[in-house]
């Protein structure tokens, strides 16, 4: 027991010890524990830097066992009270120790823990924000340089024709989907013939997919791309990852499969269309864990960097494999295609809490990339699959990524995330003044987990400019699908055209930068944004205008939307939706804890 409560102080002390007010506080631990263990502390604290690693590997060494298992203990106990007891066990299985593991040898790594402790010299010392903004704004071009630049790159366009860009996100194929099996089963996913018949027939999964929690049958997605080659014809199309089933507790290793499958059918529908993809956080196995430092993903990037090899440059093949980032250059269009890996800011990926800030050094790299783009006069777009504003995206992450958009806002003319299954836009605003700096377009899934109808976005655009001119919003009624039958014909209808629907000038930031301010105020307006953040699904829209009648919801249900359209950080978000609101919120504790976890952003 003794042991037991010594580690649990130590581990509390290390998270909690990062200002210089908890110094004397660290001497005085350090003293306990060298008497604990019977080493003399000297007099200058980095003299006992190495006897101190020596001292945490042994701590390390006989805690690591007892800390896992109290880990484990505690969150049996405590999870079935929150959450369903099939979902518990699930997340035990395949995410627990990977958390436990990350947590401890973190926390109890010598290097880390003497550091922290004041043993031992920091490597790194915490970068504030103010600091990255002096840094990456410091050769910012004026307005004037920005226009001149503006046109020269344009003078660089050998097409110049207007284009189209297909956008597909979480597509979430389930290879296992049965028609007839239980569609509420009470799990992560359902629909499939291990959940069994319901005597219920009308809650049986049906033939193209179901409102519930459920994935996506392959016809369906088939049908969307023989849609698309026929009436959409895109010039290109841009793929934002999640494409294997949402089962977390019964993925199989190979998570590549319907990624290839679907990379295959777009291949023999549509042979001269390029695709540039990026994967998502359910690709992975398991789910959202995927090491950005060390090279246990490599099989999984060879895997899919061979999928899409047909589609890359040799360099964006490289960039892929080895990083699992990569940019791609459209000579004709004079335009850089930049895809992020959302695993380096995603808060579920507990290999972030090895405290690496920048993994593999992508915001380097891109804010390179943007760089080269702008010495070169040309355009740029980036795609991801979590979006900043996301509660899954680490805040200091998308503070500096917002920092990147506004030093490049000239550079880059499009940014397109998926993820949230939602349909819905959100805006970078200027880390040092507060003004509109580009819109991020999140883009609803084509699954219709969540229960969401299955949705998917065409973009055009300027060919003189690259800029985006609108995007039309396509919906399938699952529900007409289904009664139509198996020999229904699709109608992948129009759900509305974006600047037409929201009553906007234009696309540029000055016009959908008031989306907010409408919704504020314009009841019927915020109706709609609302309808479509739902994708047209009765029971999702009906449950948010319920929340929208209720006294103490009516408020919060409302800053919701109007918070995530004006904002693109979590923190930013919480403090917008307001105090009372984030007291309700439990996704507010347990981010911050997650903050408290992953640590303070470092200097290089």
């Amino acid at each position: 027991m003794k042991k037991i409560l010594l580690i649990i102080f130590v581990l509390f002390c290390i998270i909690n010890a990062q200002q210089e007010e908890h110094k004397l506080m660290n001497r005085e631990i350090l003293k306990n524990i060298a008497s604990y263990v019977g080493i003399e502390l000297p007099h200058d604290l980095h003299l006992f830097c190495l006897p101190c690693k020596l001292m945490m590997k042994q701590v390390q060494k006989f805690s690591k066992n007892t800390l896992m298992s109290i880990i484990t203990k505690e969150y049996v106990a405590l999870c079935p009270k929150f959450k369903n007891p099939l979902i518990c066990e699930g997340k035990k299985q395949k995410y627990l120790d990977q958390f436990a593991v990350q947590f401890v040898d973190n926390y109890l790594k010598p290097s880390n823990a003497c550091q922290v402790l004041g043993a031992c010299k920091l490597e790194h010392e915490p970068q504030t924000l103010k600091e990255y903004i002096n840094e990456i704004m410091i050769d910012k071009l004026s307005r004037q340089e920005q226009q001149i630049w503006k046109e020269r790159s344009e003078a660089l366009l050998i097409n110049n024709e207007d284009y189209k860009v297909v956008q597909y996100s979480d597509l979430h194929v389930d290879t296992e989907y049965t028609v007839g099996a239980d569609a509420f089963c009470g799990n992560y996913n359902c629909c499939r013939m291990e959940n069994s018949i319901p005597k219920d027939s009308s809650k049986g999964a049906q033939y193209w997919g179901t409102l519930a929690s459920c994935d996506l049958p392959f016809r369906t997605v088939q049908n969307l791309l023989e849609f698309t080659k026929e009436k959409i014809k895109p010039d290109f199309i841009l793929w934002t990852g999640d494409n294997v089933s949402q089962y977390r507790w019964n993925q199989q290793k190979n998570q590549t499969v319907p990624t290839q499958m679907i990379t295959q059918e777009i291949q023999q529908l549509m042979p001269n269309t390029n695709v540039y993809g990026i994967y998502g956080n359910h690709d992975l196995y398991p789910s959202d864990q995927y090491d950005m430092i060390g090279e246990s993903a490599q099989s999984f990037r060879d895997a899919i960097s061979g999928t899409w090899k047909q589609y890359l440059s040799q360099e964006a093949y490289y960039q892929l494999r080895r990083n699992g980032f990569y940019s791609h250059i459209d000579v004709d269009r004079n335009l850089k295609i930049i895809a992020l890996n959302s695993q380096a800011y995603d808060f579920n990926n507990f290999f972030l809490i090895q405290g690496v800030t920048d993994p593999r050094g992508m915001l380097n790299w891109l804010t390179e990339e943007l760089k080269d783009s702008e010495s070169k006069n040309q355009f740029a777009i980036i795609i991801a699959h979590i979006p900043p504003g996301d509660i899954s995206c680490n805040s200091q992450w998308a503070d500096r990524f917002s920092v990147i958009i506004e030093r490049f806002e000239h550079v880059v003319s499009g940014l397109f995330y998926g993820h949230t299954h939602s349909d819905q836009i959100s805006h970078i605003r200027s880390r040092i003044d507060g003004r509109y700096i580009k819109t991020i377009y999140i883009a609803p899934s084509v699954t219709t987990n969540s229960r969401q109808n299955p949705s998917f976005r065409v973009f055009y655009f300027n060919g003189k400019t690259n800029q985006i001119i609108d995007y039309t919003q396509y919906r399938l009624d699952i529900t007409k699908a289904n009664k139509d039958g198996e020999h229904a014909i699709l109608n992948w209808n129009i759900a509305y055209n974006f600047l037409e629907y929201y009553g906007l000038q234009s696309s540029r930031i000055e016009d959908v930068q008031t989306l907010g301010y409408k919704l504020t105020h314009d009841e019927e307006l915020l109706r709609k944004y609302i309808y479509n953040y739902a994708t047209g699904s009765d029971v999702r829209y009906q449950k948010h205008l319920k929340d929208l009648k209720k006294l103490f919801l009516k408020k919060g249900t409302r800053n919701y939307f109007i918070c995530g359209v004006d904002t693109a950080t979590f923190d930013d978000w919480f403090q917008c939706i307001g105090f009372f609101e984030i007291l309700q919120d439990s996704d507010y504790t347990r981010y911050k804890i997650y903050e408290l976890f992953y640590g303070k952003w470092l200097k290089e």
